[in-house]
């Protein structure tokens, strides 16, 4: 198998002989031990239907297909004027089937191919994937121990790291005034060794005090200081009850427990622990 990834497109090439093909559905259609160039070419829908249903694809984590379309290819020389091959022939008789899929509007980020053609081709089988990118090139095997691999393509347009990447200071691009900057000094009126007269409150406690203009807060004489009264002390409200708290738990667990399993059955392909490429940016 030979995977290009581009920002906007995904190709999969896989290259199986006659003889694997023919375990994915019949081409010797007439019974006669040989398969020729028109049984090959009427089988081709076929064997794009079977791999469609046997190779699992995810692009950007959704369920998709191998491709919209596909193409198919004989590797030996002059297959036109080839004569019906016998089943010797089978093994030595390579196709190559191209997938082709186009992303409209979005990018490649990552793509998980997953193959369940291993009930057909035998335990012992093997698929040499090879993933060719800007000039990198990544060698990865599937077995039925390791069915399953996710690609990350690095093409994802990551709003996080372009906002790390702006320079510090005021993101909302207006200028400030550094005297702006600066903290306000707290109200006298919150301080608690702050004068009542200082905060406009009488000694008394029957109106307010006039302040001039040279009144520094300093309490007039023959007045003694008055503190402000400690704030209220709000009691919070009280939480669900311990019956209402099990029960919303208990409805959690539920959901989770459903969740789980509809995910296992979706998942059946995939092994245990998942094999992902992580992309680093140099």
């Amino acid at each position: 198998m030979r995977v290009r990834p581009t920002p906007h497109k995904l190709e999969i090439r896989l290259t199986f002989n006659l003889l694997t093909l023919t375990r994915f559905t019949g081409i010797d259609t007439d019974g006669d031990g040989k398969i020729s160039m028109e049984e090959l070419k009427a089988a081709q829908p076929r064997i794009a239907t079977y791999l469609n249903q046997h190779i699992h694809v995810q692009i950007n984590g959704r369920k998709a297909l191998l491709g919209t379309g596909v193409h198919f290819e004989p590797v030996w020389p002059n297959p036109e004027q080839t004569p019906p091959m016998a089943e010797p022939e089978y093994a030595s008789r390579n196709m190559d089937v191209t997938f082709v899929q186009t992303l409209e509007g979005r990018r490649l980020e990552d793509f998980w191919l997953g193959f369940e053609i291993f009930e057909q081709t035998g335990p012992m089988q093997t698929i040499r994937g090879v993933y060719e990118q800007d000039g990198r090139i990544e060698e990865v095997s599937f077995s039925v121990q390791e069915p399953e691999y996710t690609y990350d393509t690095g093409y994802a347009d990551d709003p996080f790291l372009k906002q790390a990447e702006k320079p510090k200071g005021n993101e909302s691009g207006m200028k400030t005034d550094p005297a702006e900057d600066a903290m306000p000094t707290a109200p006298r009126a919150m301080a608690s060794n702050t004068p009542a007269s200082a905060a406009g409150i009488s000694a008394t406690g029957m109106g307010p005090v006039p302040m001039s203009d040279d009144d520094n807060g300093a309490a007039p004489a023959g007045q003694p200081g008055v503190s402000l009264a400690a704030p209220l002390q709000l009691k919070p409200q009280s939480g669900l009850n311990d019956e209402r708290q099990w029960m919303i738990r208990a409805a959690i667990v539920i959901v989770l427990l459903v969740a789980g399993r509809f995910l296992q059955l979706q998942g059946r392909v995939r092994p245990k622990f998942e094999r992902r490429r992580t992309f680093t940016k140099k």
